[in-house]
């Protein structure tokens, strides 16, 4: 991966977890978050004019399938309705992975890590990283 990998962050209130997330993230020299939301609202709007390569989505405590809240949902959506679409970490607070997240996988552009698993996350990111680099989005149908 020669380039930089943009990431919108979201779904992280201002504070001492997101710095940490922030760090961790642009800690790899190969990936810059360019912008973070705790609004679904804003985020959209965040990824719509920014097209970011990856979003990493925290999803609320409890959530056991992204269907269940509409506001994830629509983020969910609208990131993965981008042209090209971007990739997606969805971050699960729980300690088990709920199945209708993880049947969300796809390899290269969405990956489910638990919060906390700084090295899933890496590997998220860098998986969806070298996909989106070695894809020319002009030649996608």
């Amino acid at each position: 991966m020669e380039s930089v990998m943009t990431v919108l962050v979201v779904g992280v209130p201002e504070g001492e977890q997101l710095e940490l997330l922030r760090s961790g993230i642009q800690r790899n020299p190969h990936f810059q978050v360019v912008s973070h939301a705790d609004d679904p609202a804003v985020a959209l709007a965040h990824a719509r004019v920014l097209l970011p390569d990856i979003t990493v989505l925290s999803l609320p405590a409890g959530i056991d399938s992204i269907d269940s809240d509409p506001e994830v949902l629509r983020v969910f959506r609208g990131v993965r309705g981008l042209d090209p679409p971007g990739g997606v970490v969805l971050r699960t607070p729980s300690a088990r992975v709920p199945r209708a997240v993880s049947g969300l996988e796809v390899e290269g552009a969405v990956h489910v890590v638990r919060e906390g698993d700084s090295e899933a996350l890496m590997r998220a990111l860098r998986t969806i990283g070298l996909r989106r680099a070695s894809c020319d989005p002009d030649e996608m149908p």
